[in-house]
């Protein structure tokens, strides 16, 4: 059980080093963009490869209610949190209609999309990226493997991750969407 622990520790761990040493810059200018969406009155729309929808939920909360101090909300939702809206696409036959047919309800006003997403893309994800227009930046967060996830005129930033267990990426997107939270958070607010 020790060993176990050791292992998925030092895995972790491993993970986070490799976002400072690989994905540092890459995180800051995603900070950057969100934090000049944001100051043009945009907003962050978030969604997540089935169990990553938690860590969308998660990250949306964060930017929408605070970290680690009080400050101004900031625009920010999750695709898929609603049950209702869901259940009735699936009565439908529409499940792949369930995150792009919310974003188009979402997205009239400026906006950068965040997806987490594992190794399998789900009909839902690629019919959501399918819907963004072009102008709108598309930041995907996840195993390197997307081919073809992204529009060719869409600005796609990428912090791509080897493929590792589902619960290794649930943490790193959960740290990558803190660590993103707290970069905007410092440029908009000083802190």
């Amino acid at each position: 059980m020790q060993e176990r622990l050791s292992n998925s520790c030092h895995q972790i761990s491993s993970l986070v080093s490799e976002l400072t040493d690989k994905h540092g810059d890459t995180l800051i200018k995603i900070g950057h963009e969100l934090a000049e969406t944001f100051n043009r009155g945009g907003q962050l729309i978030l969604a997540g490869d089935g169990a990553l929808q938690a860590i969308a939920q998660q990250t949306a909360t964060a930017f929408s209610h605070r970290l680690g101090f009080e400050r101004p909300p900031l625009p920010a939702l999750a695709l898929g949190g609603d049950p209702i809206f869901t259940a009735a696409l699936l009565a439908d036959h529409k499940p792949q209609e369930i995150l792009a047919r919310e974003y188009r309800t979402h997205s009239e006003r400026e906006h950068i999309v965040l997806i987490f997403c594992s190794k399998k893309q789900s009909p839902q994800i690629r019919h959501l990226t399918e819907q963004i227009e072009d102008n709108s930046a598309l930041i995907l967060i996840g195993p390197t493997d997307r081919e073809g996830l992204a529009q060719e005129a869409q600005q796609v930033l990428n912090l791509n991750f080897p493929e590792e267990s589902p619960a290794r990426l649930a943490e790193i997107g959960l740290i990558c969407g803190h660590l993103l939270c707290e970069l905007v958070e410092g440029e908009l607010f000083g802190v």
